[in-house]
């Protein structure tokens, strides 16, 4: 039987929202777009309004019949727009409507059933395995909600179309039911409240060097089909500047949404950061602005300091020793380490350097590294070997005997000492070394070692 290609009755509403921040009970409503299409996937309508209370922009008060029409007994689907809903029905609910439990699904917990070999979920990476297209791409400031909603409701429509074999999600038919059954009320049912001050222009956000494709990496090295929304919203919000060390409270009000306690929130918080420091780590970024960038991270979502350091000296392949011994004496150094840059950056990290990201250490930091890293060499010993020159500081009668051939040679070779100044040696005439007699390797040459090299020596 041919199938019906007509559009059919809205069921489900596509919804991508813009708000303020992440408190609930502050946050205001900027933007919002809706997209409805049938249960097929088709597209019957779209609508979008930017809000605000004053200016030339709409107030939510105006829009506000306009909303229940297109969102009262529908399905609400957003990518990973909670937290945005929510804050709807707050602001709803201070203009005096009663509004009844919405009927939510979000197509990134819907993607680990349509799409589950996914490394990445946010909704560019779910639009690009599903062959739907993303105006914008999903990169700020080219996307806006308008945009966001095509995509989700083009998600939306090809995990109700699939034909691979994949097995419905009973959860994507069932709240269809559930939307239905609970319609919103004709209009308010109280008199609105006083207005709410409309917060000012966000600050920048507190990332820098590790937003973007870091934080996704630790959001899908720990998250799973439970706790995926939840992160990905902290990330989000970290990223845009909306979640920072003074508003870090509002977490409070997303747990709930994400069916999160409060002591499940906190634990996926530190294993998602723990991932981003090992991250950081494994791409050698953990110089001064990247760390002062993780403890910024650690006091906003609740993690202790020490999570930063401790993972930089556990993964450092080397000891971390005094650059003092038990006396106050500097230990010697008997050569260059053979440690990498990395190596090198972590140990003077772990011992209060500070090491900024630049191609070359400091050699003040090399310098360190080595004589911390050496092993004590005593430089007062005397040979003690029969074989070994020179003899003049024993007794004669304890001198060993030596071939008369081999003391011709050194006798030659030796200098002349005399009264005044001593004329400039023949250029191939020079003292006279260990290995010259027996083959042995030849001593390091520590005036040389003792020497730094002119500038910044590349490691």
């Amino acid at each position: 039987m041919a199938r019906d290609e007509r559009v059919g009755k809205p069921a489900y509403a596509a919804v991508s929202t813009r708000i303020t921040g992440i408190r609930v009970a502050r946050a205001r409503l900027r933007e919002i777009a809706v997209v409805r299409v049938d249960e097929r996937g088709a597209v019957v309508d779209e609508w979008s309004a930017v809000l605000h209370p004053d200016g030339a922009w709409i107030a939510l008060a105006d829009v506000a019949a306009t909303l229940r029409e297109r969102l009262s007994q529908m399905a609400i689907i957003t990518h990973n727009g909670r937290l945005g809903i929510e804050v709807l029905r707050a602001e709803l609910s201070h203009l005096g409507w009663q509004l009844p439990a919405f009927a939510q699904l979000t197509t990134v917990d819907a993607s680990y059933h349509y799409l589950p070999g996914l490394v990445h979920r946010r909704l560019s990476d779910c639009c690009t395995a599903a062959g739907v297209p993303f105006d914008g791409g999903g990169v700020p400031p080219n996307t806006s909600p308008v945009n966001e909603a095509r995509a989700t409701a083009g998600l939306l429509s090809r995990f109700l179309q699939s034909g691979n074999g994949t097995s419905d999600l009973p959860e994507l038919l069932q709240v269809t039911l559930r939307a239905w059954v609970y319609p919103w009320p004709a209009g308010p049912s109280r008199a609105a409240e006083p207005p709410r001050p409309w917060p000012g222009r966000r600050g920048p956000g507190i990332l820098t060097t590790l937003g973007g494709q870091p934080l996704a990496d630790a959001i899908s090295a720990v998250a799973d089909v439970h706790t995926h929304g939840y992160l990905a919203l902290v990330a989000e919000t970290l990223q845009d500047g909306r979640l920072t060390p003074e508003t870090s409270a509002g977490l409070a009000d997303a747990e709930p949404l994400y069916r999160l306690t409060p002591e499940a929130a906190a634990d996926i918080r530190r294993k998602f950061f723990d991932a981003l420091v090992r991250q950081a780590i494994a791409a050698d970024r953990y110089h001064l602005e990247a760390r002062q960038e993780l403890w910024r991270v650690a006091d906003t979502i609740g993690c202790p300091r020490d999570a930063v350091i401790e993972p930089i000296v556990e993964a450092t392949p080397v000891e971390f020793p005094k650059l003092d011994d038990d006396t106050g004496a500097k230990k010697p150094t008997d050569g260059r380490s053979v440690a990498t840059p990395a190596q090198m950056r972590a140990w003077a990290i772990a011992n209060g350097f500070d090491v900024e990201g630049y191609i070359r250490l400091p050699w003040s930091i090399v310098r360190a590294f080595e004589e911390a890293h050496a092993e004590p060499v005593d430089r007062t010993a005397r040979p003690t070997s029969a074989n070994d020159l020179p003899t003049n500081d024993l007794p004669s009668n304890e001198r060993p005997a030596l071939d008369q051939s081999v003391l011709d040679r050194v006798a030659r070779e030796r200098p002349i000492l005399r009264s005044g100044p001593l004329p400039n040696p023949h250029p191939a005439s020079r003292p006279v070394r260990a290995q010259d007699l027996d083959g042995e390797v030849p001593q390091l040459e520590f005036d040389r070692l003792e020497t730094p090299p002119i500038g910044n020596p590349v490691v």
